[in-house]
């Protein structure tokens, strides 16, 4: 192998070893849903969505068996599949404020604590589901 080769192969190594750890550290250090990613009045409102549009066909246990396919995913892929597959006869049909509080209220209902700030669109890629209880 010649001398120029060894250092690319080295740099790209060097590359992608920094990318990974950079990304390890940044997964390593996100919020959760335990962290308090909801407010109660959010959770509040999301069980009156979930009574209306969520209770006929879904049980708490389901939300404790699913969640385990999102651990440690950012609830933006959680919410991305709900708002898209979710009510089933009425696919997409809820407000975007309406899925988010439901989610709230999903995380409530399987031991994820109340905090400050509501889950919104503009955070909820930066929280990490947690495991249920």
């Amino acid at each position: 192998m010649s001398m120029f080769r060894k250092q690319r192969t080295v740099s790209l190594v060097a590359t992608a070893v920094g990318i990974v750890g950079v990304s390890l550290a940044a997964y390593a250090g996100a919020k959760s849903t335990k962290d308090g990613a909801f407010t109660s009045e959010q959770a509040e409102r999301g069980k009156a969505v979930y009574e209306k549009s969520c209770s006929t066909c879904h049980q708490a246990d389901f939300y404790r068996d699913r969640l385990t396919r999102y651990q440690s995913k950012p609830v933006g892929q959680l919410f991305e599949v709900v708002s898209t597959t979710m009510p089933a006869d009425n696919v997409g049909g809820l407000l975007t404020s309406e899925y988010l509080d439901a989610l709230a209220y999903i995380f409530s209902i399987t031991g994820s604590p109340a905090g400050s700030e509501e889950l919104t669109t503009d955070n909820m890629d930066s929280i990490n589901v947690a495991p249920t209880q």
